[in-house]
């Protein structure tokens, strides 16, 4: 079983503001928020085999942060990191739409489809965050937290779901929040796209 948690909050999530891969630290509030997940977790009694994360630095100190309190040292893994958003990192999307009107034109039309920004599609995500995901003993056998991104998790959740990965409204969790993953969901996930 899996367990996915979205990173605290940092600066350029309060702004709305796009950060992808750019490696942005937690703020205050997204400490706090870490600090309180720790101990709803330790008041739920949940109990974990290894704590894992992106090697993006606001999932690795969320993990540390919580991993202090579990008794649980954070590893991190490749695959997990937030969609690269290639010229669209580090600005609202009005901005977005003012300074690459076309590749945001195509964004609007074709949503996750698109990587006219010069980044990921949202296909591009899933299947790395799925083959890094798979590649842990805890998706077979056991329980494992992993503390990555709000997209990652969003397109994983769509997979499960039978969503088209270019819409994943309503997927993307707070930040902090707590997404199960049991065996029969990562049994979807396993085989998106076979059937294509």
């Amino acid at each position: 079983m899996l367990y996915l948690v979205r990173h605290g909050q940092t600066p350029y999530n309060a702004e709305r503001r796009l950060q992808g891969q750019l490696d942005i630290p937690l703020s205050e509030v997204g400490r706090a928020q870490a600090e309180a997940l720790a101990e709803r977790l330790l008041a739920e009694e949940r109990h974990f085999d290894r704590l894992y994360c992106s090697t993006l630095s606001r999932a690795k100190e969320t993990a540390a942060i919580v991993g202090r309190r579990l008794g649980l040292e954070p590893i991190p893994i490749k695959g997990v990191e937030e969609i690269f958003f290639g010229c669209f990192q580090g600005h609202i999307f009005k901005e977005c739409e003012a300074l690459f009107p076309k590749a945001y034109a195509d964004y609007k039309k074709r949503g996750s489809d698109s990587n006219a920004h010069g980044g990921e599609t949202g296909e591009d995500v899933f299947l790395r965050a799925r083959k890094a995901l798979l590649a842990l003993p805890e998706a077979h056998s056991g329980s494992a937290l992993v503390v990555c991104h709000g997209a990652v998790i969003g397109y994983l959740r769509g997979a499960a779901a039978g969503v088209p990965l270019c819409d994943i409204r309503g997927l993307i969790p707070d930040n902090a929040e707590l997404v199960p993953f049991d065996e029969e969901m990562i049994g979807r996930i396993a085989a998106w796209g076979k059937d294509r």
